[in-house]
């Protein structure tokens, strides 16, 4: 099996994870790519076999089984996955979205789950203040409902304002993505502080190829070979302002209302402007969706105390990136 420490990436929502997993993960000759979505990996019915044990040991001890994985069941699977050829001296990585959603009794779970069956791991989280976090959600969501695996016949366009979206949501699953904080005290607590990094969106932002360097860096992979893969690339890119208007006159005309309903996935992206991916198929300002004094008021006073803590333990500039609003 393979002797090289297994890094767990924790990606969070919007803040680059599928590009990391396309571009780094996936195509890395130092790494052997464990999960969510493959590129270059994912050819062969070999590669298809190694994905279907993976999604397998995901649903025991993350998903569908976590409240009672079989463990010997995972660590059989883990054992044939990471005995590979193609795995012998990489460093096995695994990254999936969901470790950062839902309640903190689940996160907990999967966090004790994950240590169990990959031991000694080092854990990269990357964080994003919460305000632009909520609107990337926000505008994915529209995004995904029109165009993609929520799609369905007879389902007229899907729109609703952001503080709608807020009022509909904020307590559900894909909010605890702003208590970060608790996801962090997790799997410090599990896995030890030693093995536990944390990285800043906005520092991706502010310096691409640095970044990219300090995540080959934590993963003791080649950062140059990281930065040529890498730098630059972008996946599930956000909707443009044209997106939106086209999708807001959908919902407020009757006729197209119902005209898109019985269309097509493909005729539905085509009227709104996209590809046969769901992407832009013209590149012009992106969306924004400007969220309520009083809404942010409200998401500031739910984060603050976990914002608080992550800047005082790790030393990071919260402040300077505006995790506390007007504070």
């Amino acid at each position: 099996m393979n002797q090289r420490k297994p890094v767990i990436h924790i990606g969070m929502p919007k803040t680059a994870t599928k590009t990391f997993q396309h571009w780094l993960f996936a195509e890395h000759r130092d790494v052997f790519y464990l999960g969510g979505s493959l590129r270059s990996n994912s050819r062969g019915r070999k590669s298809r076999d190694i994905r279907r044990k993976v999604k397998a040991v995901m649903g025991q001890i993350a998903y569908e089984r976590f409240r009672k994985p079989d463990y010997q069941l995972c660590e059989r699977m883990l054992n044939e996955v990471l005995s590979e050829p193609d795995a012998i001296g990489k460093i096995p990585v695994l990254s999936w979205e969901g470790y950062s959603m839902e309640s903190l009794k689940i996160r907990r779970s999967r966090a004790r789950s994950l240590k169990r069956l990959f031991g000694e791991s080092k854990i990269l989280m990357v964080i994003r203040s919460p305000i632009p976090l909520l609107e990337a959600s926000y505008i994915q969501q529209l995004k995904c409902f029109n165009t993609r695996v929520t799609w369905r016949f007879g389902r007229g366009p899907y729109y609703l304002s952001i503080d709608e979206w807020l009022d509909r949501n904020f307590r559900k699953t894909d909010m605890p993505s702003i208590h970060y904080g608790e996801t962090i005290r997790t799997f410090r607590e599990v896995f030890g502080v030693e093995n536990f990094n944390l990285l800043l969106f906005e520092d991706l932002v502010a310096d691409e190829e640095n970044y990219i360097r300090n995540v080959c860096r934590i993963m003791e992979i080649d950062p140059d070979e990281g930065v040529r893969l890498c730098l630059g690339k972008r996946d599930n890119e956000r909707w443009t302002t044209a997106e939106i208007d086209s999708l807001k006159k959908l919902k407020g005309s009757f006729w197209q209302s119902l005209r898109y309903r019985v269309m097509s996935p493909e005729a539905r992206k085509n009227l709104l402007g996209l590809d046969a991916k769901g992407e832009c198929k013209v590149r012009g300002d992106r969306a924004r969706a400007e969220i309520s004094a009083e809404w942010q008021k409200r998401i500031f006073e739910v984060a603050y105390e976990g914002n608080r803590w992550v800047e005082d333990e790790f030393g990071v500039p919260l402040t300077k990136y505006g995790y506390f609003g007007n504070k």
